[in-house]
Formats: C-alpha cells, sequence, structure tokens
C-alpha cells in the first residue's frame, strides 16, 4: 500500500484518519517526474487527506452549470489516467493532456497556465 494511515483525535470525541503518502514510495506515485531533491522535501511537508472525506457528499457539481476545463496527467500514478478522462468526459470539460506525473501543475507549469488562460477567456 502506497499510503500511511495515522488516527487523530477530533473534538467531538469520533476520532478521524489522516492518509500520507508513504515516504518510500512518494516520488514514484505523486512526483515522479520531478527531482528527488524536490521531492524528498514534498514528502517530507505533505498536507495528509482525512481518509473520512473520501465517502461524504460534496453538493450539487459546478460541472452541471458552468463551462469545465481538466488537465489529465497521462503519467499520474495517484489517480490514472482513465480516470482523469472519465471524470473530465462525465463533466463535458475541454481537455487537455500532458506527460506529466499527478503535480502537472509544477512539472508543467506552462502548459497548466495554459489551461487556465483558455478558461478565463
Amino acid at each position: 500500500a502506497a499510503l500511511d494511515f495515522r488516527p487523530y483525535p477530533t473534538a467531538d470525541g469520533a476520532g478521524s484518519v489522516d492518509g500520507y503518502v508513504k515516504t518510500s514510495v512518494f516520488r514514484d506515485v505523486f512526483a515522479a517526474d520531478l527531482p528527488r531533491a524536490t521531492t524528498d522535501l514534498m514528502a517530507a511537508t505533505q498536507r495528509p487527506g482525512d481518509v473520512h472525506t473520501l465517502g461524504e457528499p460534496s453538493g450539487a457539481p459546478a460541472w452541471k452549470h458552468i463551462p469545465t476545463w481538466y488537465l489529465v496527467a497521462r503519467h499520474d500514478n495517484l489517480i490514472p489516467a482513465a480516470a482523469q478522462r472519465f471524470m473530465a468526459q462525465r463533466a463535458g470539460a475541454r481537455i487537455t493532456e500532458v506527460n506529466a506525473s499527478h503535480v502537472a501543475m509544477i512539472s508543467q507549469p506552462r502548459v497548466t497556465a495554459d489551461v487556465i488562460k483558455h478558461a478565463a477567456r
């Protein structure tokens, strides 16, 4: 498994669990197209994801009412490109694909900025 799970207390006493990408696989799973020094720092300073949020409803999807753009990262080992394409197509998004890891906004900033500029127009 690529995740470490760490329980933590909550104010209501129910507790929750944070998920972190394991340091040993962080670069391969999350950011394989960045230099090792960068991914070592990213792994050490990563913010966790509360695993309970994965099962909570998000409310009405904005993509049903506003134009949507999506940047598919073809080499993402966290969210497979096929899953990204499915989500983007379901949302009717204008899709751009890039040869990048999960953090395309860092490894491919120019492509990311171009997508944002097109969306802003």
